[in-house]
């Protein structure tokens, strides 16, 4: 289950990396995975508004907050500086579910590097982790599961290879394994 789990997370990634079709279709899939991964664990929907920290645009925030903050600014949303392009894949109830970001900078970045891109600045500051491995890695977060009706995050994430962006991917999520 756990490298078809990896596997879908990637898949997903790479989906996201083509035109304007893929990227929708590939917000679809992220939607209608957190609805049925949701309705497979018996969780409901949130019973609280998003998390709404000054300053803070990352997951289970609202998309608005996250568009203005995705280069870890707090002004107005604008491109993100540099060859990082971040898109939020999913929400529930107005807050941010998942969101992913391409990477094609020079050096190519790394599996790890990419991670990076989606990790700590985006996840609730009492999410603690509680999975890591080289390509994927899992917090826990009670302001999450108020939030976004689920307690974890889980971080996937491919590094550039033969001229491809890197890609990773935050999605809130049911599930603490990868």
């Amino acid at each position: 289950m756990r490298s078809v789990v990896v596997a879908i997370g990637v898949t997903t990634l790479i989906a996201g990396c083509g035109g304007s079709g893929s990227a929708s279709r590939a917000r679809s899939a992220l939607a209608t995975t957190a609805r049925s991964t949701r309705a497979r664990a018996g969780i409901s929907a949130p019973s609280t508004s998003c998390i709404s920290t000054n300053g803070y645009g990352g997951l289970g925030a609202s998309e608005n907050a996250f568009d203005a903050n995705n280069d870890n600014s707090t002004g107005p949303a604008e491109p993100t500086p540099g060859g990082a392009w971040y898109e939020v894949t999913g929400t529930e109830g107005g807050c941010t579910a998942a969101f992913s970001v391409q990477d094609s900078a020079t050096p190519p970045l790394g599996v790890r590097e990419m991670l990076v891109l989606v990790s700590r600045a985006y996840l609730p500051s009492d999410a603690k982790q509680v999975v890591s491995t080289n390509s994927c890695a899992v917090w826990k977060s009670v302001a999450l599961g108020r939030a976004l009706g689920v307690p974890y995050a889980r971080a996937v994430a491919i590094g550039q290879v033969a001229g491809f962006p890197g890609a990773a991917q935050m999605q809130a999520t049911s599930q603490s394994t990868c």
